[in-house]
């Protein structure tokens, strides 16, 4: 359900008709801040919180006991900075969250991929996208689209529709996503919140992309050409994409870069699969036609010839020639690193590849690990030649991604493995990271200890076929799909937590603290300096009139239109001199600034606070 406004200003607690009953287990967190379009801010508590204390100016609001999930309302007439301090303990350990359990929102007939905004100078930090594959509904008779659901963190539609089963909250952009089941496929956040669409499609395979709403006529092909059929137009730049979309800058800063997975590239290496590609696309706004880079050749990349590695039972890496079989990439933003999982059942493969940032270097792999530690998956059968030898520990691995402080993997394998005796039958894995990024397993003693130190999250289900997919968000909650159940389901670690969201778009979780530089929900600071002032006025003067990417601040339009005019100025104008001022004589004002200035420099004043 989704909850009603609640105000702040004045409150001490909320009714208990609102409270959610028992305690909650995940980390909740102040999300998605915008502005009401008023003198206020909006945003959404993720979770029930034991409280949560607005702080405008240095000056606390009287603190909310018992806070339930939703969205709230604080008031910033007269003040220019905030911060959100949500607080909660639970008992420790992975559980499913109350804004998860029983959540038709989160119901989906085949959750092909998902994502979570971790920006948290962004007005969509917090938000879920899933991608759902056709027009099926759910065995619960949810009726679904084919397209993206938008969500808000506590799991409500971002729409704030009520109806479950409407079908046009799938939203595609104007993008064609055809009635196939990898259509759209994978999802992926940029660090401007574009969202990155991968196609695993035949008939419209490659990569796509959207504003963060997914508003109509927003979505664009990223790369040239719309077909993943190598032998429908032999000559493009990629096939289908069988992996995440992984990026690295952005098309506005002119320096985009995107890797992928391509299961069938046209070309002198058509045919083949598990290649890592990358192309550099710079600020190419749509169909970019450049040539490829490729990053890792799974062909020349057998366990036996890798020099890094001992003896070995001479199985690849990874399988070449794979083509419609599943494979992923995860590319750690914070080291740069690569983590491939393949889901599939023998074991004579690495369920898990982690590779440098130069894409081709590769520094660890599960199946040598395995070997060169006597660590079988399952129990040796002659008469099932899959299974005589060693097999692969991390067999089965679907999805994996790295938390957002470098500790910890999470691992979504396809279907628990329950003949597994070193790593047990839970779903997802958590396993620790060293300074490296390279896993770390205890192995003092395996039968005492057969999880080598290795956390489960428990899970429902049995099987969950490709569709497995694992995101963490800024808080370090667990977000899990399954294609068995059709569900998306939160878990959270437990424990004692401490969130702190501020306008200057920094978070800190725990005493650690992510982001930070001025973006936060700051209304008219179009610079993200913490200020609203002539930087900001110079970006709309400079761009007057022009049609740009929906929230390209950098480019004048602040508001989200796409096209830079009177709203954008009348948005600086109404918030002029909020924020934290520059030093005295760090900022000339331009000449187009100085004749506004001069023409309505009357009127500006008169805004001031």
């Amino acid at each position: 359900m989704r909850y009603p406004m609640k105000t702040l200003v004045g409150c001490v607690s909320v009714s208990a008709a609102l409270l959610l009953a028992g305690p909650a287990m995940a980390v909740p967190y102040a999300s998605g801040v915008t502005s009401d379009g008023g003198t206020g801010f909006n945003f959404v508590l993720n979770e029930p919180a034991d409280s949560v204390i607005v702080t405008r100016d240095g000056v606390a609001m009287p603190t909310i006991v018992a806070a339930a999930s939703g969205i709230y309302n604080f008031d910033m007439n007269g003040f220019s900075d905030y911060e959100i301090a949500v607080t909660h303990t639970a008992a420790a350990g992975w559980v499913e969250s109350p804004s998860s359990v029983g959540n038709t929102f989160l119901e989906f007939e085949r959750a092909n991929g998902m994502a979570v905004n971790k920006n948290p100078g962004s007005s969509n930090f917090g938000r879920l996208y899933v991608a759902n594959r056709s027009i099926f509904p759910t065995v619960s008779l949810r009726q679904m689209g084919d397209g993206v659901y938008v969500m808000n963190a506590d799991g409500s539609l971002q729409s704030g529709s009520v109806n479950a089963n409407d079908t046009t909250e799938a939203r595609n952009a104007g993008l064609n996503f055809t009635l196939s089941s990898n259509s759209p496929w994978k999802l992926t956040i940029g660090e401007d919140d574009t969202v990155y669409i991968a196609d695993w499609s035949d008939a419209s395979g490659g990569i796509k992309y959207a504003d963060a709403d997914l508003s109509p006529l927003s979505g664009k092909l990223l790369l040239a050409g719309e077909s993943g059929n190598p032998l429908d137009v032999p000559l493009q730049n990629h096939g289908s994409i069988v992996s995440k979309v992984n990026v690295s800058g952005s098309i506005a800063g002119g320096d985009l870069v995107v890797y992928a997975m391509d299961e069938d590239m046209p070309g002198s290496i058509a045919g083949t699969g598990n290649h890592m590609w990358s192309w550099n696309v710079g600020g190419t706004t749509e169909n970019f036609a450049g040539a490829p880079t490729l990053l890792l050749d799974a062909s020349t990349e057998g366990v036996n010839l890798d020099p890094n590695f001992g003896a070995t039972d001479g199985n690849p890496i990874l399988l070449d020639l794979n083509i419609g079989v599943f494979v992923d990439v995860f590319r750690d933003p914070n080291s740069g690193k690569f983590y491939i999982t393949q889901p599939r059942d023998d074991g004579n493969e690495s369920g898990l590849v982690i590779v440098d940032t130069d894409g081709s270097t590769i520094l660890w792999n599960s199946m040598q690990f395995s070997m060169d530690n006597s660590l079988d998956q399952v129990v040796d059968d002659i008469f099932i030649p899959q299974f005589d030898g060693v097999q692969d520990i991390l067999r089965l691995a679907a999805t994996a991604e790295v938390s957002p402080d470098g500790s910890t993997l999470a691992i979504h394998r396809r279907r628990p493995a329950a003949e597994n005796v070193f790593l047990g039958i839970d779903t997802v894995l958590l396993i620790p990271l060293d300074a490296n990024g390279l896993p770390v397993f205890d192995l003092t003693d395996p039968v005492l200890n057969p999880m080598l130190g290795v956390t489960g999250v428990p899970a429902t289900t049995i099987n969950h076929h490709t569709r497995a997919e694992t995101q963490w968000d800024l808080a370090g909650n667990l977000y899990a799909s399954s294609n068995s159940s059709e569900k998306v389901t939160i878990f959270g670690p437990g424990g004692a937590s401490s969130a702190t969201t501020r306008s200057d778009g920094s978070f800190t979780i725990n005493g650690v603290t992510h982001g930070g530089g001025g973006c936060g929900a700051l209304v008219g600071d179009y610079n993200c300096d913490g200020f609203v002032g002539i930087e900001d006025l110079n970006l709309v003067l400079s761009n007057w009139n022009a049609t740009v990417t929906p929230f390209d601040k950098l480019a004048g339009d602040g508001t989200g239109d796409g096209f830079v005019g009177i709203e954008d100025l009348n948005e600086i104008l109404g918030n002029w001199n909020a924020g934290t001022p520059p030093p005295p004589g760090s900022v000339v004002p331009e000449p187009a600034t100085l004749a506004l200035l001069g023409l309505g420099g009357v009127a500006m004043l008169r805004r001031r606070r």
